[in-house]
């Protein structure tokens, strides 16, 4: 957190708040204060030129009524007896005065009449400015918390603009390299947003090369191959020497695997350049999953494998078909392919929680748990397996559960002793009841 903007700000202008508002709080203070005491003077100077010096007031020597209340001495003469020590010399004004260590304040009103000593103690005085003082800045010192939060509250705000930016290129699902709208983005961040949008622009004309060049050549290898599967399809009906039989046979196996490399090179190349421009409807899944069994029931049979589905998908999904289509004949494909003769695989699908799930569970050897990240990356293939393979199969299929913001999850088989449990979670909000 020591980098973020937000905080930096925050920390700052609070800083500049709580310094002016203590700066102000002290001179406010100090102000209040002053005047206050000069109000004071004042009262002292104004009740002296009240009373008449001709009606004798005599004060308590120990000035019991005076920490609280003005001590009042007239005299028609100089009171030079009495607790102040007054001479004929003295004018009118303001003096300071010690008793019983503590300090008073007074004034001496001078006249023909006689002579008025108005007396407050200077402990009352200062405390009396200091309450007058404080009432006047509390109040102010009780905004700065709501003025704190408030800033706090502002810069979130404004700040959560960027962070929802961010999270709403962070849920970009795949290639997703549409440009950033530009509405309501603050200036600062402007040319941040045209950088990203050039560099999105950019990505996309490189991916769309790299993938244009795979379906080029996908294409282009396509048609020699085929011809070449027919030529050895000739080729194994001639009457031939036999020593020469099985090389004609591990020939037509190695077109057939290259051909098969080349039927998933364009699959995983038009899943991939397709992008969002995919046209989606409602799809039936239950019609689906009859359909993927159908297609690829024949390769089932071939090696006496148990291939069904369990439960019944009563829904409809927001996508499009012929990608679904794609995902879950590349996962059964894959399952009837690395699982030995007579093994058993399930394709099935269920609701739960937040997500809608297909599952292709089977009963052979399984991936091992090292592994299988590393089998969804392109033209990966595990060692050790007979079966001979392109490694895109789970490629493909991760490529199009991205489209939809799903995941593909690989685990332990839960029904079998062994086995692999293939599970495709997708958003629940892409489903809807037959």
């Amino acid at each position: 957190m020591k980098n973020s903007i937000k905080n930096q700000l925050t920390l700052a202008i609070i800083s500049l708040l709580l310094l002016t508002c203590g700066i102000n709080t002290l001179v406010n203070f100090y102000d209040v204060l002053q005047e206050t005491l000069e109000l004071q003077d004042k009262t002292l100077k104004e009740v002296a030129y009240y009373i008449d010096p001709q009606v004798n007031v005599y004060a308590d020597k120990n000035l019991s009524n005076a920490q609280s209340e003005l001590y009042i001495e007239t005299s028609a003469t100089p009171p030079a007896k009495r607790l102040l020590d007054i001479t004929a010399q003295q004018a009118s004004g303001f003096y300071d005065f010690q008793h019983n260590d503590d300090s008073y304040r007074y004034y001496l009103n001078v006249s023909e009449r006689g002579y008025v000593v108005v007396m407050q103690n200077n402990a009352y005085r200062i405390a009396l400015a200091v309450d007058v003082a404080l009432d006047n800045v509390v109040p102010f010192l009780l905004l700065i918390p709501l003025l704190t939060g408030a800033i706090i509250w502002l810069i979130k705000r404004k700040m959560g603009q960027v962070s929802q930016l961010a999270e709403q290129i962070s849920q970009r699902q795949g290639l997703d390299l549409t440009p950033i709208a530009k509405d309501n983005i603050p200036d600062e961040i402007q040319g941040f947003i045209y950088s990203i949008n050039q560099l999105f622009q950019r990505t996309e004309r490189l991916v769309h090369q790299q993938q244009r060049f795979i379906a080029d050549a996908s294409h282009e290898m396509r048609t020699p191959m085929t011809a070449l599967s027919l030529q050895a399809e000739w080729l194994s009906q001639q009457a031939l020497p036999e020593n020469l039989v099985k090389p004609i046979q591990q020939l037509q196996q190695g077109i057939q695997r290259n051909r098969h490399l080349i039927e998933q090179l364009l699959t995983l190349a038009k899943v991939q350049l397709d992008g969002h421009k995919v046209a989606k409807s409602a799809v039936d899944c239950q019609q689906l999953f009859k359909q993927v069994i159908e297609t690829l029931l024949p390769l089932a049979q071939q090696k006496e494998q148990d291939l069904g589905v369990v439960g019944q998908a009563n829904w409809r999904i927001y996508a499009n078909e012929t990608e679904l289509f794609i995902l879950l004949k590349t996962l059964l494909d894959n399952a009837l392919r690395y699982t030995p003769k007579g093994s058993q695989i399930d394709l099935g699908g269920y609701l739960e929680g937040e997500h809608m799930v297909f599952f292709v569970e089977d009963n052979g050897a399984g991936i091992a748990p090292a592994e299988r990240e590393r089998v969804l990356e392109p033209f990966y293939r595990v060692l050790g397996t007979q079966q001979q393979g392109s490694g895109l199969g789970l490629a493909i299929a991760q490529s199009i559960v991205q489209r939809y913001g799903g995941q593909i999850l690989l685990l332990d088989s839960q029904q079998f002793s062994s086995g692999l449990l293939v599970k495709i979670l997708l958003p629940k909000n892409i489903v809807s009841s037959n």
